[in-house]
């Protein structure tokens, strides 16, 4: 049944059509360095935008991701920021670099992520699926929040959070607050944990929307599909 959830198509998008022209704004990318992130990076930077910021662990992947995108595209202006979304310190340093260098932010897209990995925790004791998935980006959401609502007050803009989430949703049933802080998150099997961050990541979103979208901040979950990445 989740195989089939999951196959379902889509509606039809070509990025080179599709994708607006977004001169003068700035964008900042989670788990830029490989996979979906990555070809974001890559389609976004074809279409002017003023800056993006590529966020990851390893400075020495982003920087091969950069030049990769850059040899496509070589007017892209993209800077990397250190982000490990298993650590809540990083991710307070990430938002600190990135408000220093700009006061503005039009597209925030949470992308990075891992799945059904095997039980353990974040260093700062949260299941790693939900810790990484979730409470890295809902803190880093959190603190880039004045510069995105900031921006939302400039003339003509339109303010994006997107979050990449997943069918595979359906799997959690609910959230286990109680296993939160726990290696197995109080669920069976890791790719029910795995679902339990994405299940995070959407409700995550609709709160957003919920707070924001009336102040111009309009915030979306999607389900990227089956794709073939790194």
């Amino acid at each position: 049944m989740l195989y089939g959830l999951l196959t379902t198509s889509g509606v039809s998008f070509t990025p080179a059509k599709d994708i607006p022209d977004l001169s003068g704004k700035v964008i900042f990318i989670t788990g830029g360095n490989v996979g979906l992130g990555k070809e974001s990076a890559l389609q976004l930077s074809a279409h002017n935008p003023s800056h993006i910021y590529l966020s990851c662990r390893n400075r020495s992947k982003a920087e091969t991701a950069i030049r990769d995108i850059q040899s496509t595209v070589p007017s892209a202006r993209i800077t990397f920021i250190q982000c490990d979304l298993t650590s809540l310190s990083s991710v307070l340093a990430a938002a600190q670099e990135f408000t220093r260098l700009e006061s503005r932010l039009d597209i925030l897209m949470l992308n990075a992520g891992i799945m059904a990995v095997p039980p353990a925790t974040t260093g700062d004791g949260y299941e790693i699926q939900f810790g990484t998935n979730h409470v890295g980006h809902a803190l880093l959401a959190k603190l880039l929040m004045p510069t995105l609502l900031h921006t939302a007050g400039l003339p003509g803009a339109d303010v994006r959070v997107v979050a990449l989430s997943s069918l595979a949703h359906v799997t959690a049933g609910g959230i286990q607050f109680a296993g939160l802080k726990s290696a197995d998150g109080g669920l069976a099997t890791n790719m029910t944990r795995y679902g339990q961050s994405k299940l995070a990541n959407i409700l995550f979103v609709r709160e957003l929307q919920r707070r924001y979208g009336g102040r111009g901040v309009t915030a979306v979950a999607v389900h990227p599909g089956i794709v073939r990445t790194e």
